[in-house]
């Protein structure tokens, strides 16, 4: 992830719509882990960004991002991103999965609609008519993750203080960085500077 939370908020290594939503909590393993949906409109951006919703959702959505009810589903959307971690720390650690909770929230939540075509993808034909529909997508895609082989490939980046997670689509396995280019950049840089640090003066 990058230090910028503006640039970090718009990249998405985890590979699944609830990996990536999971990891809207920048630097998650620090002991200054930093917000990166703050606010109902920083997560309708983010549904933007991840594409997880068409254009006209967010847009009818965003008329009404100002109400009280806004703060109630921002509220639930943390929840539900704390529950994704309950969820993927068990399958990492081979413990049972805690469904209670999952179970509950997929009994208030439609069956998936149907796929609309929005320029390249192809998203939930949702209307934007519930403050919720940002969390459904994440939903869906946390319940396929689970009843699929991914649920196996899971892993969780390495690098101090990052702590992002990931499907682990590499041929042996071996992926330790949400991003070799960024987190693998950045850890590599520092342990050779350590190295350095850690050499006798001559």
């Amino acid at each position: 992830m990058s230090r910028d939370p503006l640039i970090a908020a718009t990249q998405f290594f985890g590979g699944r719509v609830c990996l990536d939503f999971a990891n809207t909590m920048d630097w998650r393993t620090s002991d200054a882990p930093q917000e990166l949906i703050p606010g109902y409109p920083a997560l309708l951006t983010w549904c933007g960004n991840r594409r997880t919703l068409p254009a006209a959702a967010i847009g009818a959505l965003r008329a009404r991002e100002t109400e009280p009810e806004a703060t109630a589903a921002l509220e639930q959307a943390h929840a539900l991103r704390h529950e994704i971690w309950n969820v993927v720390e068990a399958l990492l650690h081979g413990r049972p999965v805690p469904l209670a909770p999952l179970n509950r929230r997929l009994a208030d939540v439609p069956a998936q609609p149907r796929l609309a075509e929005e320029g390249s993808a192809y998203l939930y034909d949702l209307p934007g008519a519930r403050l919720e529909e940002t969390l459904w997508p994440v939903l869906w895609s946390l319940t396929a993750l689970i009843a699929s082989d991914d649920a196996r490939r899971l892993g969780s980046c390495q690098a101090d203080g990052c702590g992002w997670y990931f499907v682990d689509e590499s041929p042996n396995r071996t992926r330790v960085w949400c991003s070799s280019e960024v987190c693998g950049n950045r850890e590599r840089a520092r342990r050779a500077y350590a190295k350095r640090r850690a050499r006798p003066v001559p």
